[in-house]
């Protein structure tokens, strides 16, 4: 074949046995080698033959077997090996492409240092002088080497971190936090408090630092919120590997950003537009992190954040508060889809707002489908939960148009085992109990846009209620 590798190997006839097992080995491994015993015949000079071997273009590696007898007569340039040592340390000193040489260590000496010969003593070696594991292990390691195979392979260079252009807010400290966040590995519980207050926090600060001056300069702001979105995402993430509360963090930030954010007491006059930019903030983070948890499987804790009561600002102007479902973050926006999407390109889209979440993407977890699959199961969710509230009896899900697929989170509801798992989401412990929750929500023609052919879908619009927990 035209990938073969091709090896020559030097060493001393003190360890003969063993080099013919181990080139045995390689050549069933799909190597060419080239050794004295197999290709150096009666009447050939066999100094020719070893620095043609060396020198050979065709001859990917040069293995150094290297024992106490190799090391001991290449230092003192005797017998055979000395002439090996002669040609090689030619070629190792002067050749550009070194790694043709590898060191092989057979034996090491009563300290367990390797015998290796002076001149490849500063080299990387590959280490086969014992018949245990670490042998397994070494010579996976030569084969990945001669078949240009590593074990660890650069990734692609990817590209500049949209922060570094876009971070119109400074976010560097709200990073740090997270990463702290993330490395918390438990016992300090005083600790990990301290850093999920200071995170939300930071969280409110910063995206007090956005603003949208006008009607115009609000898609613009909204675009420089993104890394701020992408840091919620490392939070959601730290919060999930580190172990730590997830829900109650998520519906604290939540509340506290709202709270926070819908405060006009410094303002002489306000309108809902100029709040608008904050409430994408939250609609987008709420859909951002049913996404993640969705992605991990983290049902007890999404459940919980759905069915918390949030006590949240019932005016403008004062801090009382009133007691609110989850419906509260779903708002419309008039702005966007009045006065921006007319001044876009984006003028016959059916949804503005639905149009930017989704193509706000951070793959792998973040995409079109997942981010619109979260919004549907918000609205699916308010519906078999029995979720109300004073204002709004549903979440209506704005981006449901870009969803393109059947959701498979309900298709797997055929197996029991999943069942089992993602009851939590629903707070149920029996398969009886599931189907009479999911029953609860009937599809609903009125749950669409007038511009869509087909309306948002309900949980038995992928999979019959007769179907749960069927299979094993």
């Amino acid at each position: 074949m035209a990938n073969n590798k091709k090896v020559f190997i030097s060493y001393s006839w003190a360890v003969q046995e063993r080099v013919v097992e181990l080139a045995e080995r390689l050549i069933a491994n799909g190597i060419d080698v080239v050794l004295d015993v197999y290709d150096l015949k009666e009447g050939q000079d066999k100094y020719a033959f070893m620095e043609q071997s060396v020198n050979d273009d065709t001859i990917d590696r040069v293995l150094i077997i290297c024992d106490k007898t190799y090391a001991e007569k290449a230092n003192n340039r005797e017998g055979g090996v000395g002439d090996e040592t002669v040609i090689i340390s030619q070629e190792v000193y002067g050749q550009v492409k070194q790694e043709k040489f590898i060191p092989i260590i057979f034996e090491v000496d009563e300290n367990n240092k390797a015998y290796c010969p002076h001149y490849i003593k500063s080299r990387i070696y590959i280490d086969l002088s014992t018949e245990d594991d670490r042998y397994e292990t070494e010579y996976e390691k030569l084969l990945r080497n001669i078949y240009e195979k590593p074990l660890f392979k650069k990734p692609a260079l990817g590209s500049q971190p949209e922060w570094l252009e876009n971070d119109t807010v400074d976010l560097s400290a709200l990073r740090d936090t997270v990463k702290q966040i993330r490395g918390y590995t438990g016992g300090n519980t005083a600790k990990a408090d301290f850093l999920l207050r200071k995170g939300i926090e930071q969280f409110v600060e910063a995206a007090k630092s956005f603003e949208a001056s006008d009607l115009d300069s609000l898609l613009p702001a909204i675009d420089s919120t993104k890394p701020l979105r992408d840091v919620f995402v490392s939070f959601c993430e730290a919060l999930i590997y580190s172990s730590l509360e997830i829900s109650s963090t998520i519906c604290t930030l939540i509340e506290s950003l709202y709270n926070d954010l819908h405060d006009a007491s410094q303002k002489r006059s306000y309108c809902d537009a100029d709040f608008e930019l904050y409430d994408y903030i939250i609609w987008e983070m709420l859909i951002t992190c049913t996404a993640i948890l969705l992605h991990y499987e983290k049902f007890k804790a999404l459940h919980d954040i759905v069915c918390h009561t949030y006590f949240l600002r019932d005016s403008y102007y004062n801090n009382s508060v009133k007691p609110y479902s989850y419906f509260k973050f779903r708002k419309y926006f008039r702005t966007i889809e009045g006065h921006c999407k007319q001044n876009s390109q984006f003028k016959n889209k059916i949804t503005l707002s639905g149009q930017i979440l989704v193509e706000r993407e951070k793959k792998p977890i973040l995409t079109k489908d997942t981010l619109s699959n979260a919004d549907i199961v918000l609205y699916q969710l308010g519906g078999v939960l029995d979720i109300r509230d004073e204002e709004s009896d549903y979440w209506f899900p704005t981006t449901y148009v870009y969803h393109e697929h059947v959701q498979s989170l309900w298709q797997k509801l055929k197996s029991k085992q999943y069942c089992e798992k993602i009851m939590p989401l629903f707070g149920v412990k029996t398969i009886d109990e599931l189907k009479a929750v999911v029953e609860k929500q009937p599809f609903d023609r009125k749950m669409s846009y007038s511009e869509s052919f087909y309306s948002a879908p309900v949980i038995l619009t992928a999979i019959k209620l007769d179907e749960i927990g069927t299979l094993n």
